[in-house]
């Protein structure tokens, strides 16, 4: 199928490491990439047009050479591209498949850019992927935990393999042969549900999304904490109203494009609870109730 395990083994050779930049905190972000440099031999960045981009090609002017970005120690490489315009984070991540692509490299691992991967992460992904048992895979995850909070579904996974239904971008290592035979990240999602929607579009092509046993990723999701809702424990992230407004119109969205994978009930869970989570636990409520109900609105026209 194109998955994994082809018949040549995979090496850090036939990867490269995606991150999408846009205003980052440079010392997060050179932690990002000093952890990735430890791990992989190519980088490339995508910057949505920072206002600090300066401040970041002067960051990975020293970790390689700005004459050919290349780091003549270690051999790591680094690209850089930078687009005229914040076009989103779906455009971006389809920049950074095409570029793997272009450069035939096998394997993707993408990053947010403050994103930390813990060490031997992409040794036990290579695991996998060279592994014939998952050879329908188009994707794998880890277990992530949030920087500000424990996220306790995360914490136990008894397999050291195991099916899920979608995973989010970050810390995702996406076959490159698989992507290609999908219609790729949708653009029109710009930020929010862009994971879902990969990941949907890859099961419909007849692959699979694989989780590892592994806490390989430190994340942040706004400044997230559990909180108690009747008998259940429920995350309340404090995004921004144009956050909520994005994630409640592209639920909508995802229902309308995979409604199969992603049927009316879900869509309902997911926007009840959102729903609740402003009601109930967000400041700012009333802007951000206003965000969520303009996208309810505007999730009619995909």
């Amino acid at each position: 199928m194109g998955g994994m395990s082809e018949n040549k083994v995979i090496t850090r050779d036939d990867l490269i490491v995606g991150i999408v930049t846009f205003n980052p905190e440079i010392d997060r972000l050179k932690e990002n990439i000093i952890a990735v440099s430890k791990q992989a031999s190519s980088i490339v960045v995508v910057d949505n047009r920072s206002e600090n981009f300066a401040e970041i090609e002067t960051l990975i002017a020293k970790v390689v050479s700005p004459r050919d970005g290349v780091n003549n120690e270690s051999g790591l490489r680094v690209k850089i591209l930078r687009n005229e315009k914040n076009e989103g984070i779906a455009a971006a991540l389809s920049q950074i498949m095409g570029y793997a692509d272009e450069k035939a490299y096998k394997w993707v691992l993408t990053l947010d850019q403050d994103s930390v991967i813990e060490p031997g992460l992409i040794n036990v992904y290579l695991n996998v992927v060279n592994d014939s048992k998952y050879a329908d895979g188009g994707m794998l995850t880890c277990l992530i935990q949030d920087r500000n909070f424990r996220d306790e579904k995360y914490e136990k996974q008894d397999a050291p393999v195991m099916e899920v239904g979608y995973c989010i971008t970050s810390a995702a290592f996406t076959s490159v042969k698989a992507y290609m035979k999908t219609s790729g990240y949708d653009k029109k999602f710009f930020i929010d549900a862009v994971d879902f929607d990969i990941c949907y579009s890859l099961r419909e092509a007849g692959f699979k999304v694989y989780r590892v046993n592994h806490v390989g990723l430190y994340h942040e999701v706004g400044h997230g904490e559990n909180r108690r809702f009747l008998w259940k424990t429920i995350v309340v992230y404090h995004q921004k109203p144009f956050r909520i407004y994005y994630f409640a119109r592209n639920m909508i969205w995802l229902h309308k494009k995979h409604n199969g994978l992603y049927g009316l009930l879900k869509l309902t869970k997911k926007e009840l609870a959102l729903f609740t989570r402003i009601l109930l636990y967000e400041d700012n409520r009333k802007e951000k109730m206003s965000s969520f109900w303009r996208g309810i609105g505007d999730g009619r026209t995909y």
